[in-house]
């Protein structure tokens, strides 16, 4: 009986921990619920592209506010980690297809950079291990940062990064 009051109690406080936890997630996604939607289209056709890298195994790590790497973007999906396969059309604009999380495409017009970072919200890998495509979507300039699956193909993307 002794013990059981401070079991009940680390229960409790484990339980309001993660609680508040939920609630800050969802707080988040209703301040950036003015966000527009990313585009979806399912291929880089679409928008009169063809593949020029890809598609790649990628490790889709989140999305932040630039200039913000802990200020993960949980709006329309962004938020959720996710194993990926990236592509990157002759026109500048990548295709981002995640496994159990929506899909984007990011517009050769709205890529403002691509550069290699160390880490961002949630993953640090050190070094120049993920690579970054910075974007504007809306008035919102935002960072998507991906693991690639071989560091080949993350020095590819990264060497292609100039628009035609």
């Amino acid at each position: 009986m002794d013990r059981l009051l401070p079991v009940l109690v680390l229960a409790v406080v484990f339980l309001a921990a993660l609680g508040l936890m939920v609630l800050g997630w969802r707080l988040r996604g209703r301040r950036q619920a003015g966000l527009p939607a990313p585009d979806r289209r399912s291929e880089l056709a679409d928008l009169g592209e063809e593949t020029e890298v890809g598609p790649v195994d990628a490790i889709y790590v989140d999305t932040v506010l630039a200039d913000r790497p802990l200020e993960r973007v949980v709006a329309h999906g962004l938020g959720a980690r996710s194993t990926a396969r990236v592509s990157r059309g002759d026109g500048g604009s990548w295709r981002i297809l995640r496994q159990g999380a929506p899909s984007l495409t990011i517009p050769a017009a709205a890529v403002l950079d691509v550069a290699s970072a160390p880490g961002m919200a949630g993953k640090f890998v050190g070094g120049d291990g993920l690579l970054v495509i910075r974007w504007r979507l809306g008035d919102q300039d935002l960072d998507t940062g991906l693991r690639l699956g071989a560091r080949a193909d993350h020095d590819l993307l990264l060497s292609r990064k100039e628009h035609p």
